[in-house]
């Protein structure tokens, strides 16, 4: 059963959950399943600042570069994404996911932070997200996600 009490103490935003610290995981598009997006680069092209992603899969062994702009994360071929409540909702890999499902699940989320951020990942969030009347609907959801990600398999 979750803690029905969470406190945030540290400055956690999204990129705590990237490359190269953590993988992300997304859809091969070679074969529909599981890879992973482990790199950014930034190419020398002075013209653009353009970010792109190395990617490799898991079962067929394709790799290949994509872009991962700003929108990536949000329309990009994400391997954990559902739809919940007519939104989308996507996380990029197991730490994220265990941070959502805790937070989520939390009905009393305290922040212990002397600074009001709106960059800290706690405060990013939707808020139909984060309303008490769509929690269930959520953290059913994330449960779909957990089950999808514990069916893949992750070599």
């Amino acid at each position: 059963m979750p803690e029905k009490r969470m406190q945030v103490r540290e400055h956690l935003t999204i990129h705590q959950f990237m490359p190269p610290d953590h993988p992300i995981l997304i859809e091969c598009e070679k074969c529909g399943k599981c890879a992973t997006l482990s790199k950014f680069t930034f190419p020398r092209d002075k013209k653009s600042v353009l970010r792109l992603g190395k990617c490799s899969c898991l079962h067929c062994g394709h790799q290949w570069t994509t872009s991962a702009d700003a929108d990536f994360v949000i329309r990009g071929p994400l391997w954990l994404r559902t739809s919940c409540r007519g939104n989308a909702l996507w996380i990029l890999n197991r730490p994220h996911l265990e941070f959502m499902e805790q937070f989520i699940a939390a009905e009393l989320r305290e922040e212990r932070m002397e600074e009001v951020s709106s960059r800290r990942l706690s405060s990013a969030l939707p808020r139909w997200m984060l309303a008490a009347k769509n929690r269930k609907d959520v953290v059913r959801s994330l449960g779909k996600l957990r089950a999808k990600l514990e069916a893949t398999k992750l070599s």
